[in-house]
C-alpha cells in the first residue's frame, strides 16, 4: 500500500510499467461539462404501459431498445425504467442548454458486456455536436423497485 506522500509526488508507481498514479489519471479524464440524473418508480413504467399500450413504447424506444427488454414474459420493466431514465437524463444535459429532442431520438443500448451506452439520432445528435461534447458516459441501477441513471456529458 503507498502512503499519500508516494501517491503525491509518484515515487515507486513510475518504476512499474503502464502503471499510473491516480493524479495522472485524472488527467487523462475528459472535463465534465454536465451531468444529467433521473430516478423512476419501476411500477410507473408498467402503469404507463397499462394505461396507454405498445404505443406509448414505440413513442419512447426504439425497436432494438423494445426487444432488449423483452422475454418470455413479456417486458422486463426494470430495464425499460432505466433505459428511460437515461433518455430523461441526455434530455436534462441537452435541454439546459436550449437543445430540445424527443425520446426516440435518444438509444440505450448494451455493449458487450452488457454495459449500457448511448446512441444519439436526429435533433440529439446534431445538439451533442453543437454543444462540443465529445462523450456521453452513463451509469443506470436498479433497486427496491426504483431505476436511477446518471449521465455525464464532457
Amino acid at each position: 500500500m503507498y502512503g499519500s506522500e508516494r501517491l503525491a509526488d509518484n515515487r515507486g508507481l513510475s518504476q512499474i510499467p503502464n502503471i499510473q498514479s491516480p493524479i495522472q489519471s485524472l488527467e487523462l479524464l475528459p472535463t465534465i461539462q454536465a451531468l444529467g440524473v433521473d430516478l423512476m418508480h419501476i411500477q410507473r413504467m408498467q402503469d404507463i404501459y397499462d394505461r396507454w399500450g405498445e404505443r406509448i413504447l414505440v413513442r419512447i424506444f426504439t425497436d432494438q431498445e423494445r426487444r432488449s427488454c423483452q422475454n418470455a414474459n413479456g417486458y422486463r420493466w426494470r430495464s425499460l425504467a432505466g433505459r428511460f431514465g437515461a433518455k430523461e437524463a441526455v434530455k436534462k444535459i441537452l435541454a439546459s442548454q436550449g437543445q430540445l429532442v424527443g425520446l426516440n431520438e435518444i438509444e440505450i443500448l448494451n455493449g458487450t458486456y452488457g454495459e449500457p451506452y448511448i446512441r444519439l439520432h436526429g435533433r440529439a445528435q446534431a445538439a451533442f455536436e453543437c454543444l462540443g461534447y465529445t462523450h456521453l458516459m452513463l451509469s443506470i441501477s436498479h433497486d427496491a423497485g426504483m431505476a436511477i441513471a446518471t449521465v455525464i456529458a464532457s
